[in-house]
């Protein structure tokens, strides 16, 4: 029932309830990580950026003067690699996550005149529903002498609290829910294609008492509006 609600808050406010609203897809590329990494390096670990999508439909608000608002709801998929080399035996592992969210963005855009086109420069908030994720164990372990390695799959559950039978860092469970900050800079040309370089930082912690950390990513963002009406 959670989720139904939350999907229709969300389309609910991507509707188009402005009288100057342009509709546009959205699309980029994210290399995304964790913050704060030392949660994971205090114990060991060396963390590792991997690469990541995003993808949905945006609208375009004009409120007033030079200001628009954007909100987007997007498929977007995030995640981090962390590894551990035990120097003492010489066992290594990596452990390499992904998640995929639901996720609604709204952004407070300024554009300004330039050249043929406009500069925008924005910032907001999001927040993001876990669907599905993954995690691809690897690594190798001395067992008699012998370097033995292994490979492993499995699937990431989103729960509100950890099960009692699992523990961090070798459970399979994460938080469900993501929020977060964005901001951006780009360019918007007459035509309604669109460019822009977006930063963002997750303010919640996606494990159990105080684990691996928060999303973050830097992305590169390419979009298109269909209709538009200013």
């Amino acid at each position: 029932m959670r989720k139904i609600i939350l999907l229709a808050l969300l389309l609910a406010c991507m509707s188009p309830t402005y009288s100057q609203t342009s509709l546009g897809i959205i699309g980029g590329y994210n290399l995304s990580s964790i913050v704060p990494k030392r949660n994971l390096e205090s114990w060991g670990y060396d963390v590792s950026s991997r690469s990541g999508w995003r993808a949905g439909v945006i609208t375009d608000h004009h409120l007033w003067s030079k200001f628009y608002l954007q909100p987007q709801l997007l498929l977007n998929r995030k995640g981090y690699n962390y590894s551990f080399h035990n120097e003492v035996n010489g066992d290594y592992s990596k452990r390499e996550r992904q998640f995929l969210y639901l996720e609604l963005q709204a952004s407070l855009i300024f554009k300004q005149q330039l050249g043929k086109g406009k500069l925008i420069v924005g910032a907001g908030h999001y927040i993001g529903r876990g669907i599905t994720g993954k995690e691809r164990l690897t690594g190798y372990m001395d067992i008699d002498g012998r370097q033995v390695h292994f490979i492993d799959h499995n699937n990431i559950k989103f729960r509100s609290k950890e099960p009692a039978n699992s523990t961090f860092p070798y459970d399979t469970y994460a938080k469900p829910y993501d929020l977060g900050i964005n901001c951006l800079v780009g360019y918007e040309l007459k035509n309604g294609l669109f460019f822009n370089v977006t930063y963002s930082e997750g303010i919640t912690e996606l494990g159990y008492y105080n684990g691996p950390g928060g999303n973050t990513y830097w992305g590169l963002t390419v979009g298109y509006f269909l209709k538009r009406f200013n």
